[in-house]
């Protein structure tokens, strides 16, 4: 019995110190990405972020070291620089599970290695480019589809192209078209009156749509596995679930 004790002090102070070494590891790994802020290094930022970077539907994705410096002030502005900088690893960065580590009240996410996965902060400057490139993309549209308040993403699945948007007061309207088909056609498909359900402070979420029996569920993997699909359509016939459609290109999301 006393050997059993010893072994499970043994194992327990191990793990303790395993914690601990870990715990200091991710805290240094922090403070090296608040040096850089603190020092507005935007190099060394940049090779902090696992690419492609995604920005808000329809701003284009950041896909390189080169395009994340050069777009740098579209991100940050000196409000949220000043944030990071002064910010301190123990108070203001909080892991949350398999999610990764959150940054404030979850402008910024790092995943196991610290590195940024997601950005969901959006500076004055990046608003204006967006609203500069949602009024330019009305015209890409049917006109039918072109009333709406906000773009939230457009997918290509093997079968679809779809595409979801905010008709505001928490409406929103599904559009969708054989994959080869332009976005100029009459959709195959429109929904409206869907919902958004959120998991968590994560970021991943779900848009459900109601047609009659059926029931479309656009899934949203914002936080996943890396190997995971960046989405997927769910489509329900009562209790029977009669597609499983994951997403294979993101225009936009």
């Amino acid at each position: 019995m006393k050997l059993l004790h010893y072994l499970i002090l043994g194992s327990s102070l191990f793990l303790s110190t395993s914690s601990v070494a870990d715990a200091k590891q991710t805290n240094i790994d922090i403070c090296q990405v608040i040096a850089a802020f603190k020092h507005q290094d935007k190099t060394a930022i940049a090779s902090f972020v696992v690419y492609p970077l995604q920005r808000e539907f329809p701003i284009p994705a950041i896909h390189n070291e080169a395009e994340f410096v050069k777009r740098f002030d579209e991100l940050f502005d000196k409000q949220l620089i000043a944030l990071i900088a002064n910010s301190e690893p123990h108070k203001d960065w909080a892991m949350i599970g398999s999610r990764g580590t959150m940054f404030a009240n979850g402008e910024i996410w790092l995943d196991s290695n610290n590195r940024i996965i997601a950005i969901t902060y959006q500076s004055s400057k990046e608003k204006v480019i967006k609203n500069r490139l949602v009024q330019a993309q009305k015209e890409t549209l049917h006109p039918s589809l072109r009333a709406y308040q906000r773009p939230m993403l457009e997918w290509k699945t093997a079968k679809y192209h779809i595409r979801i948007d905010d008709l505001g007061n928490d409406n929103y309207r599904y559009a969708s078209w054989s994959t080869d088909n332009p976005t100029t056609d009459k959709p195959d498909l429109v929904l409206e009156n869907g919902k958004r359900l959120f998991e968590g402070s994560g970021g991943n979420h779900l848009y459900t749509f109601a047609n009659g029996n059926y029931v479309y569920r656009c899934y949203v993997n914002q936080l996943g596995p890396s190997h995971a699909a960046a989405g997927t359509l769910d489509v329900f016939k009562g209790k029977d679930h009669i597609l499983s459609d994951d997403v294979i290109e993101v225009l936009s999301r």
